[in-house]
């Protein structure tokens, strides 16, 4: 899967962007949501990585469907702004619709709240509760609550108790961000389900010995 994120742009559309702020990934000032998609397809979200990448553009979430078509599933992580949560719940789930993802896509959150509207629009569709809280009851009963595919906890808190408690609950455990090789082969022998991780041609090294 391709994880990423998204949030809204000033006028409603879906943004693939990690950051709220616009300073570190482009030559943009200010918030995402200032913007309008005009104005931030201006901007260069591609120097900032390599020069080789100069005048790459930030992409909105269709295109990110358009490109990807099926080659790859998507871990969608929405990060609201306060007072977005209702549209942008209701314009992702629309979107996932328009292009037949609502099955394949598992959308993630740290905001509860948001989960609870995306599953109050959806009864079905994919949903991971993304938490680096080290008491996991709470996160496992919201979990339940939503009738979640997954938890997403941040990968230092795993423990084989974690697990447990995960599949007594029938929830996969994706665990981020994960970059170091020896940390992806710990938690994989905890026994989660996937890593999310910056770099995962690292992942081949550990991966062999796991199958």
């Amino acid at each position: 899967m391709i994880e990423l994120d998204v949030q809204l742009s000033s006028d409603g559309e879906l943004i693939v962007i990690h950051d709220f702020e616009l300073e570190r990934t482009t030559n943009g000032r200010g918030t995402v949501r200032q913007h309008s998609l005009d104005a931030l397809r201006q901007l260069d979200a591609g120097s900032w990585f390599s020069p080789e990448f100069h005048g790459e553009r930030i992409l909105t979430l269709s295109e990110v469907f358009e490109l990807v078509g099926e080659r790859a599933n998507l871990n969608v992580e929405v990060k609201p702004t306060a007072g977005d949560e209702q549209h942008l719940a209701s314009t992702l789930l629309a979107l996932l619709r328009h292009f037949g993802k609502t099955e394949s896509t598992i959308i993630s959150c740290f905001d509860f709240g948001v989960l609870r509207r995306v599953r109050a629009l959806d009864a079905a569709v994919p949903i991971g509760l993304l938490t680096h809280d080290a008491d996991f009851s709470n996160t496992l009963a919201v979990a339940r609550e939503l009738r979640a595919r997954s938890v997403h906890p941040y990968w230092a808190l795993v423990t084989p108790d974690l697990i447990s408690d995960a599949r007594k609950a029938a929830l996969e455990v994706i665990v981020w961000t994960v970059n170091d090789v020896a940390a992806m082969d710990e938690v994989l022998r905890c026994g989660v389900d996937g890593i999310i991780s910056d770099h995962p041609e690292r992942f081949c090294e550990v991966g062999r010995r796991f199958g």
